[in-house]
């Protein structure tokens, strides 16, 4: 399989240099005052006014109305809200959350605090963007010319080509989708934060593992990803996630892994790997 990204991806997963670590979900906190009144007025002019969950519907980074339904099917699945949609207006509705089709406690948990959170949380469309890889947090201190209101934005910038191209197992997938990123960017807007070392998992992912286990999912294994150099510029990342396989009274973990591609640009000297993370700067 080939990511046709122009020449900076393509899907190999050969092991060349199994000394290099990738930081993956990297998180550090960061909070953007827009310098220029002009930038305030247009910031908030594509942003919603009020709390919650958004699809942005006004930028050029507009959620497609394909990419919002496999949103909308993840959060469904994995809340079991049924009647789950973005409105007209790009506002997240749960419908009546009396009532729910299997799905996880916690996920729904999660989701009603972002909702009803005093943040705003406004989905991006990043597909075939060479700066997200799966997802990324930015978040935004803005604040109205007029009153000097502020409102905190959270822009979540989704990658829907990259869950596409992974490799992994159904089970991964699963446990690895566009509904799984959201969840684990709003965790971030709700004041979690990820692991700070190698062998640590993170708050953040932590709670995102209760909403697997309780969806009898894939467990994630690892917050740091490994990762093998290919080219000078291309590195194969792999996750590792576990289940658990019943066999009479014993339990025995099976392994799972997931493979992605990142291309380092050739004047970073960023980590490399990074999936999700919140971003120090905005970029619009």
């Amino acid at each position: 399989m080939t990511l046709n990204r122009g020449a900076a991806r393509s899907h190999l997963t050969l092991k060349i240099n199994n000394k290099l670590l990738a930081r993956v979900l990297v998180f550090t906190a960061s909070c953007i005052s827009l310098a220029e009144p002009s930038l305030w007025a247009a910031t908030l002019e594509d942003s919603p006014k009020t709390s919650g969950v958004w699809c942005q519907r006004r930028s050029a980074h507009a959620i497609t109305k394909e990419h919002e339904w496999r949103l909308a099917l993840s959060l469904r699945r994995i809340t079991g809200y049924d009647a789950l949609q973005f409105a007209p207006d790009g506002s997240l509705s749960l419908g009546d959350s009396s009532v729910v089709t299997g799905g996880s406690a916690e996920a729904r948990r999660i989701l009603m605090r972002a909702v009803c959170s005093r943040a705003i949380f406004v989905i991006e469309d990043y597909s075939g963007s060479g700066s997200v890889n799966f997802g990324q947090a930015a978040p935004e201190q803005v604040y109205e010319v007029r009153d000097g209101r502020s409102s905190q934005i959270w822009r979540v910038r989704l990658d829907f080509d990259d869950f596409q191209l992974m490799d992994a197992s159904s089970e991964v997938r699963a446990a690895f989708d566009e509904g799984f990123t959201l969840f684990h960017e709003l965790l971030h807007g709700l004041g979690y934060l990820d692991a700070s070392r190698a062998r640590e998992l993170g708050p953040c992912e932590e709670i995102v593992n209760r909403v697997r286990s309780e969806l009898g999912l894939p467990l994630r294994d690892q917050y740091f990803g490994e990762a093998w150099r290919i080219t000078e510029r291309l590195t194969s990342v792999r996750l590792r996630f576990r289940s658990q396989a019943r066999n009479g009274n014993s339990t025995r973990r099976e392994s799972h892994y997931l493979f992605f591609l990142v291309t380092e640009p050739a004047d970073s000297s960023a980590d490399i790997g990074a999936v999700t993370r919140v971003d120090r700067k905005s970029r619009q």
